[in-house]
């Protein structure tokens, strides 16, 4: 089995961007976002440039049946359904403290351990500029969301920073510790571009977004696009690309899709992933590389850029513009 295209991992920065959304939006002058700078909980939490990210953060949770996150102290939004503070139904949003309790609190010590090691210090100390009393967090985090990758068999989608964290990880247990499951020579961190073009659906607010998420129309589109960005993923070819674009095409005629579409989303980035693993018993106390497969964890490094339109008019001749241009390359 392969990876399931309709679930995703939020990672930074569009986890931040995502909480930093819903704390806005239901905290409105009182949001946790105002503590930016002068917190560093909520420093790291969010990033400085959360608002950078909202929107691909807002596309993504719509796109996306199930959405993961690495639970936070932040705001939560009410379900019409469900009394939770770490899943919402109607939003598909998944943030179980239950399951990352001991990692953000290091019960077992495996956090410290890579804190302690001088190659992930310099990353998060002199490359990301994280605060001593964060980078706990950080590293807690990024521990807890690729095993969410190799349990629910999804991506990551996060920065290109996070690759040169995982690596180094990967180097910290490479030594005698495995010296027979984790042969140097026999795991590689390989890569594939991806780049192609959809809808960009922006819900109006909040509570918007947890009403339309819902619409059949909006999910037999998301499902669809999803599908082509596999097969596109499988096989990067012209004519994938540019049925992406007949997909939006006629997705915008829809009642529903084309109150949220507002512009074109551009799928450009590196999707990572390591062979040579072997598949292990989940332990998420334990070694890092170990707790990965080669087929199970993956992830990633979304580049991607949004271009609005101001008119369904304006959209309609960008994605004309658009197919015409791949067809006489093509």
């Amino acid at each position: 089995m392969g990876l399931q295209m309709n679930k995703i991992i939020l990672g930074h920065p569009y986890s931040g961007a995502f909480y930093g959304y819903i704390s806005d939006q239901i905290g409105k002058e009182y949001s946790h976002t105002n503590s930016i700078g002068a917190n560093t909980y909520y420093t790291t939490l969010y990033g400085k440039n959360y608002q950078r990210f909202i929107d691909s953060a807002l596309m993504l949770s719509l796109i996306y049946d199930k959405i993961y996150l690495t639970p936070a102290d932040n705001p939560w939004p009410e379900s019409p359904t469900a009394q939770s503070r770490d899943f919402h139904p109607e939003l598909g949003l998944h943030a179980e403290w239950s399951s990352y309790t001991s990692l953000f609190n290091d019960t077992h010590g495996h956090v410290q351990k890579y804190l302690s090691d001088y190659r992930i210090k310099h990353i998060l100390s002199n490359v990301f500029r994280i605060p001593n009393s964060q980078q706990g967090m950080v590293l807690s985090s990024i521990i807890y969301e690729l095993n969410l990758s190799r349990i629910h068999r999804c991506p990551i989608i996060c920065s290109a920073g996070r690759k040169i964290i995982i690596e180094q990880l990967i180097e910290i247990d490479r030594p005698a510790t495995h010296p027979i499951t984790l042969n140097s020579d026999k795991i590689e961190l390989i890569s594939d571009y991806m780049n192609v073009t959809g809808l960009f659906l922006s819900p109006a607010s909040l509570e918007n977004l947890i009403h339309i998420k819902s619409e059949p129309e909006v999910r037999v589109y998301a499902r669809s696009y999803l599908d082509m960005l596999e097969d596109y993923q499988a096989s990067p070819t012209k004519s994938n690309q540019i049925a992406l674009l007949d997909l939006a095409r006629n997705a915008i005629e829809k009642e529903k899709i084309s109150t949220l579409a507002s512009g074109l989303f551009n799928w450009a980035g590196t999707l990572f992933r390591l062979i040579g693993c072997p598949l292990s018993p989940l332990s998420i106390a334990g070694s890092f590389a170990s707790n990965w497969s080669a087929d199970s964890a993956k992830w990633y490094a979304l580049s991607g850029a949004i271009k609005k339109a101001e008119s369904k008019a304006v959209l309609v001749r960008n994605i004309e513009d658009m197919r015409r241009n791949l067809s006489a390359e093509n």
